[in-house]
């Protein structure tokens, strides 16, 4: 994999990884109700999930790979479609999240484990995502396995730094960070990125 094709990776994972949605939105709670402790366990929790998803989005990659090259590659076109139909969804939907503050008893660590990991593994978008993103970027000539590494690895470092910064943000600033997150403007500015993104792919060799 060349160390262009990697940075164009690395950038689409930090912002998917950044973007506002479920996961991070649980995060930022756990963070405002239980602590950075609590919040810590959902945020392996979320993590896990990605974990899950992308070896079975990698399995499915491998295994299109092997069957047939032309298959391969009407999934990476496909993948580029679906980049843009994520920008103009987050764009349409202006990333608008409602985080409130409530009274709540608190549950053990495993519990809020579970819970992220179930909601990271009940959206099927985030497996969706891992089978278009992986095809833009690997390379047929190359190991498969290293590659996956490297891509699956990068994923996972963002969704913990990211996920884990929600939690901090949440337990830190749990009165001033909520009109920032519900305003709208981070959704349309994540949506351009991500049809940028999409645009740049599509013409890339």
């Amino acid at each position: 994999m060349e160390l262009s094709s990697y940075l164009i990776y690395l950038s689409i994972s930090l912002i998917a990884s950044a973007s506002i949605g479920p996961s991070v939105v649980l995060a930022a709670s756990n963070g405002i109700h239980f602590g950075l402790h609590k919040a810590f366990a959902g945020v392996c929790g979320h993590v896990s999930a990605i974990l899950l998803l992308a070896i079975v989005s990698a399995s499915g990659v491998g295994a299109i790979m092997l069957a047939s090259e032309n298959l391969f590659l009407v999934i990476k076109y496909l993948g580029v479609g679906y980049l843009a139909y994520v920008g103009i969804a987050i764009w349409r939907s202006k990333g608008a999240w409602s985080l409130k503050v409530t009274n709540t008893t608190t549950p053990s660590g495993l519990s809020l484990y579970r819970k992220s990991l179930l909601i990271g593994l009940s959206n099927p978008k985030a497996l969706v995502f891992f089978t278009a993103l992986f095809p833009q970027f690997i390379n047929p000539q190359a190991d498969l396995f290293q590659q996956l590494i490297v891509l699956t690895g990068t994923s996972l470092c963002n969704a913990f730094v990211f996920t884990f910064a929600y939690a901090l943000l949440g337990y830190h600033f749990k009165h001033k960070l909520m009109p920032l997150l519900n305003n709208g403007w981070l959704g349309r500015i994540t949506g351009s990125i991500f049809l940028s993104f999409s645009a740049m792919l599509a013409i890339a060799r």
